[in-house]
């Protein structure tokens, strides 16, 4: 399996709404796709999910980097179609992947377009312990860093003879043990760092650091919760009341 998806957890510079947009407010979306993602039973209510979500992706410009990381989970969804099939109905498969798909989306939105540094700062004017607040950062941040190493590991193993990608499913699970060992050096070795870097700027000498600059909330952070606010409650009444919506909104396979 590609390891393209966890790159989308990298941050990208563009100059896009959703990148200018506070950290905090783009919290708030993150909120509300995920309670309507799990609340939602309906096939059409979740297309039309899905649908919503796809638009904040092309606003983001980020339609392109998700596709190349989707690459990597093709497995993984033919899986969940599999399994949920076998154990209940089609429908309730293509609604769990949907789900599923939304959820992707909403968090590479939100780590593509958000600094950690501003991460940090959003997460300290919740009120999080600053402790907690950098090492949540902090581990987002080297997500994509470590699927860059695996590949690396990956690639001078191959040049070396070792075949990953051959056999069957339980022998390429098999294959990447040679992997764990280079992998774990590599995780100690760059903790052992970070530790390091952190002593000598003296962390956590300060409860709350200062910042080069200050998150603040725009006009433009106000429309957007308020637009997500409507959203989530529209989708919240729709599904209380779904049984006086029209039929289309009731729409699902029979199979």
């Amino acid at each position: 399996m590609s390891l393209e998806f966890a790159k989308t957890f990298a941050f990208l510079h563009k100059n896009t709404i959703l990148h200018r947009l506070d950290p905090r407010s783009k919290l708030f979306m993150i909120l509300t796709f995920t309670i309507l993602a799990f609340i939602l039973k309906s096939l059409a209510l979740m297309l039309i999910l899905f649908l919503i979500t796809i638009s904040f992706l092309l606003i983001a410009n980020l339609s392109s980097q998700f596709i190349k990381g989707l690459k990597g989970l093709y497995f993984l969804i033919f899986f969940i179609l599999i399994i949920n099939t076998l154990n209940g109905s089609f429908n309730n498969s293509l609604i769990t992947i949907i789900r599923l798909m939304v959820l992707m989306m909403i968090f590479s939105i939100y780590f593509q377009t958000t600094l950690p540094e501003d991460l940090t700062q959003s997460l300290i004017l919740l009120h999080v312990p600053y402790s907690t607040a950098f090492s949540l950062s902090l581990s987002f941040r080297f997500v994509p860093t470590m699927a860059q190493e695996t590949e690396i590991v990956m690639n001078a193993q191959k040049s070396r003879g070792h075949r990953i990608e051959e056999g069957g499913m339980i022998q390429q699970v098999r294959n990447l043990f040679p992997l764990l060992i280079p992998l774990l050096m590599n995780s100690i070795r760059r903790a052992y760092h970070v530790a390091e870097a952190l002593e000598t700027r003296a962390f956590g000498i300060k409860k709350i650091p200062n910042f080069y600059y200050s998150l603040r909330f725009k006009f433009l952070d106000i429309c957007f919760i308020v637009l997500n606010a409507i959203v989530l409650g529209v989708g919240i009444y729709i599904q209380i009341n779904l049984d006086l919506m029209p039929i289309w909104m009731n729409w699902g396979l029979s199979i």
